[in-house]
């Protein structure tokens, strides 16, 4: 059993004498506390409320909290850490005056800034009738607008997300949570509106942005069927991933005290992050939390991965132009027929090193994966082959010219995300000539 749980909690960082999960569950020493910054009504906690820290995990970004004898998980953005009561008590000293007061904002776009001036970095822009929680005031710049300056102060705040920074709150609606008002109310209404927003927008997984802007489309990974998909009318919000599909039956959704979407009947959470982005929470069945970010796209993801497919199949159509059968005296004869379908015979010396036993003369030929550009000047890509007799897919750097085919073994392990880098120490290189010529 404490193997188990050795294995399961080996990504968390726990202080002082505590060195094992297991040690953990007998000494529940305290790392340190925690600060509430934003109120978690499910707890029953307030903000500057102090509640000991146990242990602090940078996978699932969450603390474990011990509130009432009992283990609770608070996300990390949601406390301040301080190693000291002491330092708990400095902190709550400087943020008393706002303890419960909140802000809605006016004006879509308005900057959170590194400095209390109109002229600091920008470090986030927020969205209007977002909710940003107040945490103290500062001395700063006047802000001027047509010659007049603006009434307000320079107020130090936090987004639900956790991002902080400077916002002049002229273009802020500051509120006690403590004292319900209409107010509150229209910021509701409005939150209603960007509900309806979310049910009726696509959402994508994160990484489809990441494809487009490095022109590394995987048709695999980038399809329709990926993405949330919130259940608008059915009552069922799914996660749809290649590995992954998961369904969330709903009654309703209902926004917290924190901004965030709760699907009803069900441990789905929805936060906004921007207006493309969105981040979706849930509890396993392990307890780990676990977090999905999702965009909107301009793009048609389903239109580029046809692009990018009917690239790859052009790519294979030059090696059937060049041969179609390519003869090596020590590799055999390797053959690509139409289709994706390819037949090569007399491999024997690359097994079972490369090629295991068993894999038969036939199988599927692709292009899967992509190769850096410091590696273009010598392949073209990378082919993949996976013999009918085998699971796997066998992956090679190659080259296509008048004279032959140039293939190179890939380890598996020198492909990451997608794209192949790095060529092995001491590589295996085939030449097949084209046929009727032999290597």
């Amino acid at each position: 059993m404490k193997k188990k749980l050795l294995s399961f909690y080996n990504t968390l960082i726990i202080a002082g004498c505590c060195m094992s999960i297991a040690a953990f569950s007998a000494c529940s020493k305290k790392i340190g506390y925690g600060v509430v910054n934003w109120s978690i009504p499910e707890h029953n906690l307030t903000a500057t409320d102090i509640v000991p820290i146990l242990v602090r995990s940078n996978i699932s970004k969450v603390y474990i909290a011990e509130l009432n004898k009992e283990k609770i998980e608070i996300p990390l953005w949601q406390l301040t850490f301080c190693t000291s009561k002491r330092e708990a008590q400095a902190y709550i000293e400087k943020t008393k005056e706002y303890r419960s007061v909140y802000a809605a904002v006016k004006l879509d776009g308005l900057p959170l800034r590194s400095t209390p001036d109109n002229t600091g970095k920008q470090v986030y822009r927020l969205r209007e009738n977002q909710i940003v929680k107040v945490l103290w005031k500062g001395e700063g710049a006047p802000v001027i607008s047509r010659d007049k300056q603006l009434e307000g102060d320079w107020l130090y705040v936090m987004t639900n997300d956790g991002t902080r920074g400077w916002c002049f709150s002229y273009n802020l609606f500051t509120y006690d949570e403590r004292e319900p008002s209409a107010p509150q109310q229209r910021q509701e209404a409005a939150a209603d509106e960007v509900l309806t927003g979310i049910l009726k927008s696509r959402w994508y997984p994160q990484y489809y942005r990441e494809m487009i802007q490095k022109k590394h489309i995987d048709p695999e990974r980038m399809t329709e069927d990926f993405g949330f998909f919130p259940g608008e009318g059915t009552g069922v919000a799914r996660i749809m991933l290649k590995d992954m599909q998961i369904a969330f039956p709903y009654t309703g959704i209902t926004k917290n005290r924190m901004g965030a979407y709760q699907f009803e009947g069900s441990p789905l959470l929805l936060q906004i992050r921007d207006a493309e982005t969105i981040a979706v929470n849930y509890t396993d069945d392990k307890g780990s939390v676990q977090i999905h970010t999702f965009i909107t796209l301009k793009e048609n993801p389903q239109a580029l991965a046809d692009a990018e497919t009917e690239r790859r199949n052009a790519e294979l159509q030059t090696l059937i132009n060049a041969g179609p059968v390519f003869n090596s005296v020590n590799y055999g004869v390797l053959q690509f027929l139409q289709d994706g379908r390819f037949l090569w015979n007399g491999y024997q010396v690359l097994t079972p090193s490369i090629i295991p036993k068993g894999a038969g003369a036939s199988g599927s030929v692709a292009i899967r994966y992509f190769i850096s550009s410091k590696l273009k000047t010598e392949y073209r890509g990378i082919l993949s082959f996976k013999f009918d007799g085998s699971g796997n897919w066998i992956d090679f750097f190659y080259t296509v010219s008048k004279q032959g085919v140039k293939l190179e073994y890939v380890k598996p392990e020198n492909i990451t995300d997608g794209i192949a880098a790095v060529r092995n120490l001491n590589p295996v290189i085939l030449f097949f000539g084209a046929e009727g010529i032999e290597e």
